[in-house]
């Protein structure tokens, strides 16, 4: 008895997470918002890469000040954190849209969490293109 159980709870959370998932992959507005964000992370990953290969020294500045000159350097290896920020915004809204799931106020919620993963991970692109000019211009 315990295994059929088991088996029914299992079998209802697949059926759940198929449902949700296919919700979220029918709702067209979502479809563009990973596009775009796909296209984003990979540009912000080959960026990272080019500035962490492309590097001469053994530090990186990551933050200069019109006031105060240079104030933030790091390893380069902290290069990747920009775009791995990013890919943790994409996840975390893609979870939090799985949570709270399908319901009255899905549309809505959606156009909120994948508008709000687009904007942060332009920001983490255009922060990186910020690097890029302070490093290499």
């Amino acid at each position: 008895m315990l295994y059929s159980k088991l088996y029914e709870r299992f079998y209802s959370l697949r059926i759940k997470i198929a449902n949700i998932t296919g919700e979220f992959f029918s709702f067209h507005p979502n479809r563009w918002y990973l596009g775009g964000t796909v296209l984003i992370q990979a540009a912000s990953w080959w960026l990272s890469s080019f500035i962490f290969k492309n590097l001469t020294g053994d530090s990186l500045v990551l933050h200069y000040n019109v006031d105060f000159g240079i104030d933030w350097i790091g390893d380069p290896s902290t290069i990747f954190y920009f775009p791995a920020i990013g890919l943790l915004f994409l996840v975390l809204s893609i979870i939090l849209l799985f949570v709270f799931g399908p319901g009255r106020h899905f549309r809505i919620e959606s156009h909120y969490l994948m508008a709000g993963m687009v904007l942060a991970n332009l920001g983490m692109l255009s922060s990186l293109v910020l690097v890029y000019i302070i490093n290499f211009r």
